[in-house]
């Protein structure tokens, strides 16, 4: 779901930036269906997580729209954070990626993308009902990272998540079969929470782009100036700072907790481990004594595989809860 992406580094090719437009890495590649969606399927593979993709309970018929979709938003955070260009330029990049966008949203998504990215999101698109806007608040996420730089308080941060976090959760469940207002508001919290999880994790590498999604007000609360932030100073002031913002990300978590009852058992399997994993983050970040400058939290591959494990047992509970739930709304 949200969350950022942490993986291999990826060689999509050269971008370009002239007098004549901009050129992105991909552009009039892979032009059929099949060569596109293996390409997603290749990179949705070249990758660490804090949790998995697809697992062993995503249904066959799901793993390739999700492989789509993952493709989508690891290009674009690319983007916006890896090609070697200023702010300025990225933004024209990302511009330009959502103007291919709007070409592949045409007409119920029958237009003519220059990206094979976007030829395989038509596909998921179409098939599942998915309208642009969650596609398109991601991108306008990524390029607000070029201009804003700074979080006055949690509702200024939390603006950012309904772009850059949040869509991600309602694709899932546009995925499997769920358009519902209610659900898509269960989702964010979790989605939210994954987001406001990875910040914590990644200040110093936020930092290293001029970053800083710490709200302001919550710094001053608790004495930890900016000055202090870029110094990267460890101390009381710091450990109780990160100690609040790690308790409000676990009770985002706990309550997107409400959605795994409500949705499909195999998208119930995904939250969990999306859950488990940035709770894992969060838990990481408590060991060591809130201390995310002197080292970045990490999810080891053992827990990974404890989280999918637990989740077994777990999509067995669900998917009997679901079957009386079902019954139930049947009469």
């Amino acid at each position: 779901m949200g969350g950022e992406i942490i993986s291999e580094k990826i060689d999509w090719g050269e971008h370009s930036i002239a007098n004549e437009g901009v050129f992105l890495a991909g552009y009039d590649t892979r032009q059929n269906i099949a060569e596109a969606e293996s390409w997603c399927a290749e990179i949705a593979n070249a990758h660490y997580e804090n949790f998995v993709v697809t697992n062993w309970f995503t249904p066959d018929s799901m793993k390739q729209h999700i492989n789509n979709i993952y493709a989508f938003c690891r290009y674009g955070d690319d983007l916006g954070d890896d090609a070697p260009f200023d702010d300025d330029d990225r933004w024209k990049l990302l511009d330009a990626w959502e103007k291919d966008l709007e070409r592949a949203a045409e007409n119920d998504w029958t237009g003519n993308p220059r990206h094979p990215i976007l030829l395989a999101i038509q596909r998921t698109a179409r098939e599942k009902k998915i309208p642009k806007e969650p596609f398109w608040r991601l991108i306008q996420a990524f390029k607000m990272d070029q201009r804003k730089k700074r979080y006055d308080d949690f509702d200024d941060l939390k603006a950012y998540c309904i772009l850059s976090a949040d869509p991600v959760g309602h694709l899932f469940l546009y995925v499997y079969g769920h358009d519902d207002e209610l659900l898509r508001s269960l989702s964010d919290h979790t989605c939210t929470a994954l987001q406001l999880a990875n910040h914590w994790q990644d200040v110093t590498r936020d930092l290293e782009q001029d970053r800083i999604y710490m709200p302001i007000s919550s710094m001053r609360a608790h004495g930890y100036s900016l000055e202090d932030y870029r110094n990267k100073v460890v101390d009381d002031r710091w450990r109780s700072l990160m100690r609040s913002e790690v308790d409000r990300a676990q009770a985002e978590f706990d309550a997107g907790k409400e959605l795994w009852s409500k949705c499909e058992p195999h998208l119930a399997v995904d939250l969990m481990m999306f859950t488990m994993g940035g709770e894992a983050v969060l838990a990481a970040i408590r060991r060591q004594r809130y201390d995310t400058w002197t080292k970045r939290p990490r999810v080891a591959k053992w827990r990974q595989i404890i989280m999918l494990i637990k989740a077994k047992y777990a999509w067995r509970r669900v998917r009997r809860t679901h079957r009386r739930n079902q019954k139930k709304n049947n009469g």
